[in-house]
């Protein structure tokens, strides 16, 4: 890519160089009369002829300003005439001689006499109007009807319309050398552009051709219509020297309409669409809505002025509208720049374009600026350029898919073999370590399902039920209970970020932590607010740079009071709000710190503010609390719905009177019902704690598989 751009970038400085230095106005050191010091002008009328010029003569005005579009200044752009004078005497080097009179550039028609002798003219005046269009005009001044020895006078009528310009270094010198600068003069700023039509044709039957066989290759039907426009367009500049011009049939104005208006929107429109197309961005169906209608706005406008002169004022409307037909590549064009797969084919696009914009913003800097056209339309130049870098574009493209499909054709069958080999002996890697991945998985579902309170006894006053439900073969979720001579004195709920080993290894890891804190936290009369802080920073220090963290519960039952009630304390770590379903009230509660802002923070996380508020309640005979993970109440059904904490509460209330064992086993029932067969996202975990009259609790062993 950087090989390309400095190729690109070399070729295009050398062609400019060239032809700068080529277009140089270069003065000779042979005897040359410039009059540019010479001339004077007077605004007339129609029917003015020579003779009222002359007559005129005291009225003339000095011509000062010899720039471009400098008798638009002067007469404006609507049509008007005016004399130009020039007084002067030969030389002597030029004396006996025929000469030749040289204007470089003279815009729109004019007619010359000399000595009141008329000499010829270029373009033609109204009602036939024709421009005298980019050649220089040379007019002959034979011998004898010089002033050899006295003043001579030139009269020029012109007729100004539209950028009225009478410029450059106007001169009288030697016929022959007068005619080989007029020669030289027209080719460079008119004839030159004639061998590029050659081009752009080739350019546009070469895109038409690819497209025809690739039809997904948009940009190649843009840019040969393009070129096809351009080659229209082009036309403008040589019209005069087309031998079939006059027979056309078409009077000025129309040609102009097409092969410079509508020409003009056909090549913006296709410009903007190669751009689009090129860098592969999607166009919606109302931006190429808008686009058209930008098109077809433009070419109505033109379409329906009835003069030249109506032209010429709506140029900054059209000029606007091409700007916004542009703007839409341009910003296709910088939005690739900032997509990394697309940023390669913007940078191509702007290298190919390079020369088109940097010739054209010369043009409006010598037109517009330096009021000066001695050099030629250097935008055309910089156009076969783009032309030039997208057929090296088209040449790389299909060097390498000819060299890939010589490589596939070479080494096809080898390739396939070896791909072969390879791909079975990659299976086998696989499956032996599919197996040995699932063999791992299982043991440590195995270790992971011992380490957890599998089998306990009942416990006095209390009716208990687990669910235990891992998404995969190991969970990051993970439960225990802390007893004292025989008495359940607490309760934890964890649930591990994650999936998989990773969040397995963890559920160990803090499970050991957490029970060794509780132990310790009790002995020393702490809350279960301070014992999970503990554990938060433990956690933090032993698991390292593991990103995993955990939300959790932590609750510490107290003694039962002899209303059969007894306190607990609840601590919670960034854990869904457990459920408290008062069977005095028959209504379900969420258990949350009395101000929930004061309730924050995650275990696990180095470097955030944590906060776990002590949370008391008492449980009565009869109450039942529900512990559980957000797998239970997240899990969403095929319409995206989840089984929520509002069913879950509904299902407590109505089954309030079964065992907890039952409890468990209808939440289960009703959440599979819900979730048919969709899959599962994350790991089910659930603890049901009844309360019981201590005298009715019975002391046997009960198995808690999930």
């Amino acid at each position: 890519m950087q090989s390309f751009i400095r190729k690109a970038i070399f070729c295009f400085s050398a062609v400019f160089a060239f032809v700068f230095v080529s277009c140089a106005d270069k003065e000779s050191k042979d005897s040359t009369l410039y009059l540019n010091d010479t001339y004077s002008y007077i605004l007339c009328g129609a029917d003015s002829d020579c003779a009222d010029a002359e007559a005129d003569f005291p009225q003339f005005e000095k011509l000062k300003d010899l720039s471009y579009r400098n008798l638009e200044k002067l007469a404006g752009r609507d049509g008007s005439y005016m004399w130009i004078k020039s007084e002067f005497t030969l030389p002597d080097e030029l004396k006996g001689k025929t000469l030749g009179y040289v204007i470089p550039y003279l815009h729109f028609a004019e007619k010359v006499w000399l000595n009141g002798i008329y000499l010829g003219g270029y373009g033609q005046f109204p009602p036939e109007l024709i421009s005298a269009q980019y050649a220089a005009h040379f007019y002959t001044l034979p011998e004898s009807i010089l002033n050899q020895n006295g003043k001579n006078t030139i009269l020029i009528k012109v007729y100004v319309l539209g950028k009225g310009s009478f410029s450059g270094k106007s001169f009288i010198a030697e016929a022959d050398k007068a005619k080989r600068f007029a020669s030289d003069y027209s080719f460079l700023h008119s004839k030159i552009y004639m061998p590029f039509e050659g081009g752009l044709f080739c350019a546009f039957l070469l895109f038409f051709i690819l497209f025809s066989m690739q039809k997904k290759t948009k940009e190649y039907i843009s840019f040969a219509l393009m070129n096809l426009f351009t080659l229209f367009f082009l036309a403008y500049f040589f019209a005069q020297e087309l031998p079939w011009y006059a027979g056309l049939g078409l009077s000025f104005l129309d040609f102009i309409k097409f092969g410079v208006c509508f020409c003009s929107c056909c090549i913006v429109f296709f410009a903007s669409s190669v751009m689009i197309h090129f860098l592969k961005m999607e166009e919606t169906k109302m931006q190429l809505g808008i686009r058209l209608a930008i098109w077809l706005l433009s070419v109505l406008i033109t379409a329906i002025i009835p003069t030249y002169e109506g032209l010429m004022r709506i140029c900054p409307l059209i000029i606007l509208l091409f700007l916004v037909q542009l703007g839409f590549g341009i910003y296709a064009l910088v939005r690739a720049l900032f997509k990394p797969e697309r940023r390669n084919n913007a940078l191509v696009l702007l290298v190919c374009f390079g020369s088109t914009f940097f010739t054209g913003m010369t043009d409006i800097f010598l037109r517009i600026i330096c009021k000066t056209n001695a050099l030629p339309h250097l935008t055309v130049f910089g156009w076969q350029g783009t032309v030039v870098m997208f057929l090296y574009v088209l040449c790389v493209r299909y060097t390498r898919v000819y060299r890939r499909n010589e490589y596939l054709n070479e080494k096809l069958e080898q390739e396939v073999a070896l791909q072969t080999v390879e791909l079975s002996r990659a299976k086998d890697d696989l499956e032996h370590q599919m197996e040995r991945a699932k063999t791992d998985l299982e043991m440590a579902a195995i270790v992971q399902q011992k380490f957890l309170p599998g089998i306990t006894k009942g416990f006095s006053g209390w009716d208990i039920a687990v669910c235990y439900e891992p998404l995969s073969s190991v969970s990051g979720d993970f439960y225990d209970y802390y007893m004292q001579g025989g008495k359940l004195t607490g309760v934890s709920l964890f649930d591990v970020s994650g999936h998989g080993i990773a969040a397995s290894l963890i559920t160990m890891l803090a499970k050991a932590t957490v029970l060794r804190l509780y132990t310790d936290g009790c002995k020393q009369c702490e809350s279960v607010s301070k014992i999970l802080e503990k554990v938060n920073d433990v956690l933090i220090k032993e698991k390292g740079n593991v990103d995993n963290y955990l939300t959790g519960l932590l609750l510490k039952i107290g003694a039962f009071h002899k209303n059969g009630s007894c306190r607990i304390e609840l601590a919670n770590a960034g854990h869904p709000y457990p459920m408290l379903f008062s069977a005095e009230k028959n209504s379900v509660s969420c258990l949350c710190a009395a101000d929930t802002s004061k309730q924050y923070g995650a275990i696990g996380i180095k470097g955030i503010e944590i906060s776990f508020p002590l949370i008391s309640f008492n449980m009565k005979p009869g109450d039942i609390l529900l512990l559980y993970t957000d797998g239970l109440v997240e899990t969403a059904n095929a319409a995206q719905e989840q089984f929520g904490k509002e069913r879950v509460s509904d299902l407590l209330v109505k089954n309030s009177e079964r065992t907890a064992r039952e409890i468990m086993d209808i939440l289960l029932t009703e959440l599979k019902h819900h979730t048919l067969s969709v899959p599962r996202e994350d790991d089910v975990t659930f603890i049901v704690l009844k309360r019981e009259r201590t005298e009715e609790s019975k002391e046997e062993i009960e198995e808690l598989d999930g």
